[in-house]
C-alpha cells in the first residue's frame, strides 16, 4: 500500500540558502494536497547564560522573554511563507495554510518530536554543503533524524552561509 501524505513536516532552520528545501516542502504539499506544519527548532541557551537569566531575572520575567523570541520568531516565518507564495506561486495552491510551531530544545528531538505531536506522514528538511566531499555525509541533525524517524524523511542539499533566502 502506498503511504498517504495528509501531513508534512518542514522543519527550516530559518538562515538565508534555505528557501530550496521550503520549495520541495511546498511542492510535496501540493502534489499530495497535504497541510504543511513548518518548524523551527531554537536551540537553548548555555548552561552559563540560563544560570545568569535564573540569578538575575525573576521567573516571571524569564518566562515573558521566553515567549517575546518564540513570537518573534513566529512573526519571521509568517514573513518568509508569505513572501515565498507571493514570489513563486501564481495563485495560492496550497490546501491550507500552513501552520508555524516554534519549539525549543536539540533540533534533532525537537523534530521528531513534532513530527509525533502533528501526525506527519512525512518530514522536508534541508541539509548544508560545505564542500563537495560532505555530499556523502549528512550533517548531524538530518543523520539523526533519518535514524530515529518513522516516517519517511526528504533531505533537500542546501549551500553553506548562502546569501539567497
Amino acid at each position: 500500500m502506498l503511504t498517504e501524505i495528509k501531513t508534512l513536516l518542514y522543519a527550516s532552520d530559518t538562515r538565508p540558502g534555505s528557501r530550496p528545501a521550503f520549495r520541495m516542502a511546498v511542492q510535496e504539499a501540493i502534489k499530495h494536497q497535504a497541510k504543511i506544519v513548518y518548524l523551527h527548532v531554537l536551540e537553548p541557551v548555555s548552561d552559563e547564560t540560563h544560570d545568569m537569566m535564573r540569578d538575575y531575572l525573576p521567573s516571571d520575567v524569564q518566562g515573558m522573554h521566553l515567549d517575546q523570541i518564540h513570537e518573534a520568531q513566529r512573526q519571521k516565518i509568517a514573513k518568509r511563507i508569505s513572501d515565498f507564495l507571493a514570489e513563486e506561486l501564481d495563485s495560492n495552491l496550497l490546501p491550507c495554510e500552513p501552520e508555524i510551531l516554534v519549539k525549543l530544545g536539540r533540533p534533532d528531538k525537537g523534530i521528531l518530536k513534532a513530527c509525533e505531536s502533528t501526525g506527519a506522514d512525512m518530514i522536508v528538511m534541508g541539509d548544508r554543503i560545505s564542500h563537495s566531499f560532505s555530499r556523502f555525509f549528512l550533517g548531524s541533525t538530518a543523520q539523526s533524524v533519518i535514524q530515529h524517524s518513522q516516517v519517511p524523511v526528504l533531505i533537500v542539499p542546501l549551500q553553506p552561509d548562502s546569501k539567497k533566502r
